[in-house]
C-alpha cells in the first residue's frame, strides 16, 4: 500500500514541490539565490530581439522607410492595429494617410472585415450623410429602396473617413453622436430605429484641426472624440534619408508595371537637387517625377541635375526654378557684383551670354567661374543647362 502510494504521480509532484519549497528558503522567510549560470547582456538583448512584432518584416515591405521617423510611424500603426478607439491620422497631402489606414487595418484583428473609405471632402453634405448613414425608401427624391449606409455595412471592419476636417458644422454635430453612441439612425427613419455598429472608425485630414478648433471652425468636442489615438504621417523633406530608398522602390514598381523604358542612374548633382528640394507634395510628388523621367529618359540613362529641374518645372512647383531663385533671391555675391545686378532684368540669351562670358575668362572651369560668381557650381551649371533647354524649345528666326 505504501510502495503504491510513494510511486504514484501525484507523491512524485508534492515530494518535488516541498523539495523546491525548502530550496527557496520559505522555512527561514527569505529567498535564497539559486545557483545557476547569470544571462549575459547578449543573452538579455538576444531575448528582447526575440519578442519583436512579427507582423514588422512585412510591414517594411508595405511601408517604405527606415529613418528614424518612418520607424517610430511603424511603431504606431502595429499598436494601432490592435487597438478599437477611434484613430486621428494627421499630414500632409502626399505623405500616405489612407495607406497608414489600410496598413491598420490590414495588421489587426479586423483585417478579415470590410474596410470602407469616404472621401467627406468630395461629396456633399446630403450625399455624405446618405453615404455615411444609409437612408430609408422615400427619405428624399430619388430614394426608390433602403440603402445602407458604411457604419451599417463595415460590420466589425474599419470605417476610414479622408478629408475628414472638410465636414459641414451639422455633419459634425451627427457624427460626434453617432461616435459618442455607436449607434446610426438612417435618413428619413424614425428617431427609435437606430442600429448598432461595431466598427472602428479611422479619420484622417491635412487641417491643423487645433487651428480649426481655436478659430471655431471644428467643433472643440468631436476633436476630444477623434483624437484618441494620434498619429502623425511625416513629411518628405522631414525624412530625406529615406530618398534613396524610396526612388529605388518606385523604379522597381514601375519596372514591374513595365513603365520604364530602360534603367535610370542619378549624378551627384541630380542627387542634391533631389535632397534639397523641400517636396509640397510630398512621396505623392516624387513617385510622379520618378515615372514622368522613366517614360521619357535621358539619351544615355543617366539623369542630371537639369534634368530634375526641368522635370520639377512640368510638376509646376513653385520651386522648380531653384537656380535662379538662388541666384536672383539669396544675396549671393553675383548680386552685388555691378556686372551681375541686371540679371533679373536680362531675356533669357543676355542671362545666358553673360554665364558663358564668365566661363570664358577663367577657361571654362566652371569652378572657377562659379567662385567669381559667388555661387555653388551647381547652381551655375543647373541655370546654364536649364538656359540652354529653353533657348532650343524656342522657334528659329530666319
Amino acid at each position: 500500500m505504501i510502495t503504491a502510494i510513494q510511486t504514484a504521480p501525484y507523491f512524485r509532484y508534492i515530494t518535488q514541490l516541498r523539495r523546491h519549497e525548502m530550496q527557496l528558503g520559505h522555512d527561514s522567510n527569505h529567498l535564497r539565490p539559486l545557483a545557476g549560470p547569470r544571462l549575459s547582456d547578449q543573452a538579455l538583448r538576444g531575448d528582447l530581439n526575440q519578442k519583436e512584432d512579427p507582423r514588422s518584416s512585412q510591414l517594411d515591405l508595405r511601408i517604405s522607410g527606415e529613418s528614424r521617423l518612418m520607424r517610430s510611424l511603424k511603431t504606431l500603426i502595429l499598436r494601432a492595429a490592435d487597438c478599437n478607439s477611434t484613430i486621428l491620422i494627421t499630414g500632409e497631402s502626399g505623405t500616405g494617410k489612407e495607406l497608414v489606414a489600410r496598413s491598420i487595418h490590414d495588421f489587426g484583428q479586423r483585417q478579415r472585415e470590410p474596410f470602407l473609405a469616404i472621401n467627406c471632402g468630395a461629396l456633399s453634405e446630403s450625399l455624405l450623410e446618405s453615404e455615411l448613414f444609409g437612408h430609408v425608401k422615400g427619405a428624399f427624391t430619388g430614394a426608390t429602396t433602403y440603402k445602407r449606409g458604411v457604419f451599417e455595412s463595415a460590420g466589425k471592419g474599419t470605417i476610414f473617413l479622408d478629408e475628414f476636417g472638410e465636414m459641414s458644422s451639422s455633419m459634425q454635430v451627427r457624427l460626434l453622436r453617432v461616435l459618442q453612441e455607436h449607434k446610426v439612425r438612417p435618413v428619413g427613419s424614425e428617431d427609435s430605429k437606430e442600429i448598432n455598429f461595431n466598427a472602428r472608425v479611422v479619420v484622417a485630414t491635412n487641417r491643423d484641426l487645433k487651428r480649426e478648433v481655436a478659430e471655431g471652425r471644428f467643433r472643440r468636442d468631436l476633436y476630444y472624440r477623434v483624437n484618441v489615438f494620434p498619429i502623425r504621417s511625416p513629411a518628405l523633406r522631414d525624412r530625406l534619408d529615406d530618398l534613396p530608398l524610396l526612388i529605388d522602390v518606385l523604379l522597381n514598381r514601375l519596372i514591374d508595371r513595365s513603365k520604364l523604358v530602360r534603367s535610370l542612374r542619378f549624378d551627384s548633382e541630380a542627387l542634391a537637387l533631389l535632397q534639397n528640394y523641400s517636396w509640397p507634395g510630398n512621396v505623392r510628388e516624387l513617385e510622379n517625377l520618378i515615372e514622368r523621367l522613366a517614360i521619357n529618359p535621358p539619351c544615355t540613362g543617366l539623369v542630371s541635375a537639369a534634368d530634375i529641374s526641368l522635370a520639377l518645372e512640368w510638376n509646376g512647383s513653385g520651386e522648380s526654378d531653384e537656380s535662379r531663385e538662388i541666384i536672383l533671391s539669396k544675396q549671393l555675391n553675383c548680386l552685388r557684383n555691378s556686372r551681375a545686378t541686371t540679371v533679373r532684368r536680362m531675356h533669357k540669351r543676355q542671362e545666358l551670354d553673360f554665364y558663358l562670358t564668365e566661363l570664358a575668362h577663367v577657361g571654362g572651369n566652371l569652378t572657377k567661374a562659379a567662385r567669381r560668381l559667388g555661387i555653388n557650381r551647381s547652381t551655375l551649371h543647373m541655370r546654364i543647362k536649364r538656359l540652354e533647354m529653353k533657348l532650343r524649345s524656342l522657334p528659329q528666326v530666319e
